[in-house]
């Protein structure tokens, strides 16, 4: 016997319901390996900017003389470790008198180990510009309408940058105004900088896509004082 109408009817309605579920599935794979795409570039856009931040402002104070840095007398007198910035307070040459910006800066001299002397483009710093993290060198201030000096360092190709901040942490890892006190010698106070950075940006073409970093940067080149001062 052959195959009746109404045997094939059902045949083909099995086949088409069969086909629909498939077509459901691929679209629902190629939707979520686009997203997955797409997160692994916005992602990769702000781990560069995060690295670059944290590697950078774990130097900040850094001097090619820094075997006289380790007195409260030789911190006073490492330019590396001045107050930077025309506004805001400095904490042992770091300005995070702006919340989404931070100003610094570390001998960059190619004699190693450095000269131990402050040039105008050793004056550093981050910030968020106009959906961007920016990178600066030879800056004196965050104000956001002055450009020379600053470049981008995410592509506003790719991704917004909507939220950078900078704060002190206390030695319990919570925010704080200025840096903490570790024990100290008799002749002098060390201060530590623990600094905590929050990075938040959007895909530019798909705002929906988000994602934030936190990382915490520990200085390492504390910030010595004398005895009778503190570390605000």
């Amino acid at each position: 016997h052959g195959v009746g109408l109404v045997e094939l009817l059902i045949a083909s309605a099995i086949g088409l319901f069969l086909l629909a579920g498939l077509t459901d599935f691929l679209g629902r794979s190629l939707t979520s390996s686009g997203r997955n795409f797409q997160d692994a570039r916005l992602t990769q856009d702000l781990n560069v900017a995060m690295d670059l931040i944290t590697r950078d402002l774990r130097r900040a104070g850094y001097s090619g003389t820094a075997q006289g840095v380790t007195t409260s007398a030789g911190a006073e007198a490492n330019p590396f470790m001045q107050a930077v910035g025309s506004t805001g307070t400095s904490y042992g040459g770091i300005n995070l008198s702006q919340s989404d910006c931070i100003l610094y800066s570390y001998d960059l001299s190619a004699a190693a180990p450095g000269i131990g002397v402050l040039d105008t483009a050793e004056n550093l710093g981050f910030r968020l510009r106009a959906g961007a993290v920016e990178a600066g060198s030879n800056v004196t201030t965050c104000d956001m309408s002055l450009v020379a000096g600053w470049q981008q360092v995410t592509d506003p190709n790719l991704s917004t940058i909507t939220a950078l901040s900078f704060e002190f942490l206390n030695s319990a890892g919570n925010a704080a105004q200025t840096p903490f006190p570790n024990p100290s010698g008799p002749n002098w106070v060390v201060c530590t900088r623990l600094i905590r950075v929050t990075l938040t940006g959007q895909l530019r073409n798909t705002p929906t896509v988000t994602r934030t970093l936190t990382q915490s940067v520990r200085v390492r080149n504390d910030w010595y004082r004398s005895p009778q001062t503190t570390c605000a």
